[in-house]
């Protein structure tokens, strides 16, 4: 998607655009109607953006470029031959995954109207169409990561607040590819903070300052998919934050939503894969960049490589 984006104040926000790439496959197979989930995930550019002198008011975007990701549900409203519509509701938001404060971010709820045009024969449009069971084929892997990402210090993190400091992970993770698409996977990520180690060791917190480093650290079980696309792959997760203690003793509200960015991490991001995916090759290589965050309040952004072995 090549996308324009207005928030209606062009003094504080200015213009956003954006390229998002996307993948978009059908849902609730069911029902009378053709429904789609679309998901996105790529980059934007505002043209204004937070400035300590000329733009304090624009807390949410810290820095020109930032990440854009697109969550949307359409149902099919009408299909002929040669054209489809599509009403749409989704959510939109913008960051720059913490690398540069201040970063609230943007979110927006949208609505929809979608036209399609098609050269061809229209994929939805199939005339007394019959409904049949659908057996993926499926293949077991093992998966390997090591990341490395840029995270500055925020103001609830301590009084130096700009300092940037990196971040390295390590995932293991078991899981299956269904139809050389959908590559399902389950496993821990272990994160080490040197920001946090850094904190710790340059002020004494009762309770943490004794173990800097084991304090500074994360340990998350996750569920993740990838959606395989030949040499490319769009990227999900959602984990459980097992063990993070300094994170959860300096944003200590019992509210319900500070909790709750206490308790999940989420992971989006896109790789590019050495060889093939449709073709399952026993060993495989791929890089990628991801957008780490605590639920939906950005943490860091990473870049990794990782491994996949899959069981011939």
């Amino acid at each position: 998607m090549l996308l324009y984006s207005n928030f209606s104040n062009n003094r504080v926000f200015g213009h956003q655009f954006g390229v998002v790439p996307y993948v978009a496959f059908p849902v609730f197979n069911r029902a009378k109607a053709n429904y789609k989930l679309k998901l996105g995930l790529g980059l934007a550019y505002f043209t204004n953006s937070f400035d300590s002198m000329d733009n304090t008011a624009n807390q949410l975007v810290g820095a020109p470029f930032s990440w854009d990701f697109k969550l949307f549900l359409y149902r099919n409203m009408y299909s002929s031959s040669n054209f489809n519509l599509f009403l749409g509701a989704g959510l939109s938001h913008e960051s720059n995954g913490h690398v540069k404060m201040p970063n609230m971010g943007i979110n927006s709820i949208l609505l929809s109207l979608t036209g399609q045009f098609y050269t061809n024969n229209n994929p939805y449009f199939v005339p007394n169409r019959v409904k049949g069971k659908n057996h993926a084929p499926k293949k077991m892997f093992i998966y390997l990561r090591e990341g490395i990402g840029i995270h500055e210090q925020s103001v609830s993190e301590g009084p130096l607040t700009g300092r940037k400091k990196p971040v390295y992970a390590t995932s293991i993770a078991l899981g299956y590819t269904y139809n050389n698409h959908l590559k399902l996977r389950s496993g821990f990520t272990y994160k080490y903070y040197e920001q946090y180690h850094t904190h710790l060791t340059e002020n004494n917190i009762n309770g943490l300052s004794n173990q800097p480093k084991l304090n500074a650290s994360a340990l998350v079980f996750y569920v993740g998919n990838e959606f395989l696309m030949s040499h490319f792959s769009m990227d999900t997760e959602v984990g459980i934050n097992l063990y993070k203690p300094f994170y959860n003793q300096f944003h200590p509200s019992n509210k319900i939503g500070p909790t709750l960015l206490k308790i999940f991490a989420t992971r989006l991001g896109l790789h590019t894969y050495l060889f093939d995916t449709n073709k399952l090759p026993p060993h495989n290589i791929s890089l990628g960049i991801n957008l780490n965050a605590n639920l939906a309040k950005a943490d860091f952004t990473e870049l990794s490589i990782s491994y996949t072995y899959n069981f011939q």
